[in-house]
């Protein structure tokens, strides 16, 4: 009994550190410049080489974004990801054109708009401008089947340049993800 005893006192300390569930707290999965962060979201993308990190939304987010800034100036430029479902036979097109035309009524100006691959997959650039709130904004559109991406960087007019730099940075890694790509989690 003692030994038992002795042997719960030396190994509770030992089994203290782990985290309280698999793949929490600093685990390779969690961890955002590795690029796993979203692989149940079927991509991958990594913030390594940036100072951006992804912070806490101040309220449950019903859109089912993910907003990343600098670790030092966490209230200043954003890049949000987030994602949608859409008909597999939508096409990239129709999907931005629908919501394109809103914009101006929601004060943005559409500056330029541009389609490029990214990794193999069709895009979609729109940058725009909101005079009134002196914001400028830089949209990426990513579709794959039936999941769409939708990456937004802002930030002030003034630093948009600077903080354009970091996320076109975090924005050149996306890439989609093979449900047989994935890896698994079970052995």
């Amino acid at each position: 009994m003692r030994t038992l005893f002795a042997a719960i006192l030396i190994l509770s300390p030992l089994t203290s550190f782990a985290a309280p569930y698999p793949a929490t707290s600093t685990s390779a999965l969690t961890a955002p410049e590795k690029g796993l962060y979203f692989l149940h979201k079927g991509f991958s993308l990594k913030t390594d080489g940036s100072n951006w990190l992804p912070v806490a939304l101040s309220e449950e987010s019903i859109l089912d974004t993910v907003r990343f800034a600098d670790k030092n100036a966490p209230d200043a430029a954003s890049l949000s990801v987030r994602t949608d479902r859409v008909a597999k036979n939508a096409s990239l097109e129709l999907y931005t054109r629908k919501w394109m035309r809103d914009y101006p009524s929601y004060g943005f100006e559409v500056l330029a708009t541009k389609q490029f691959n990214l990794n193999g997959s069709p895009a979609l650039i729109v940058d725009m401008l909101s005079r009134a709130k002196n914001k400028q904004i830089r949209q990426v559109v990513l579709k794959n089947e039936d999941k769409v991406a939708i990456m937004t960087c802002l930030d002030n007019k003034d630093t948009f340049s600077k903080s354009l730099q970091q996320c076109n940075q975090i924005i050149k890694t996306f890439s989609w993800v093979a449900p047989e790509e994935k890896p698994s989690l079970k052995k």
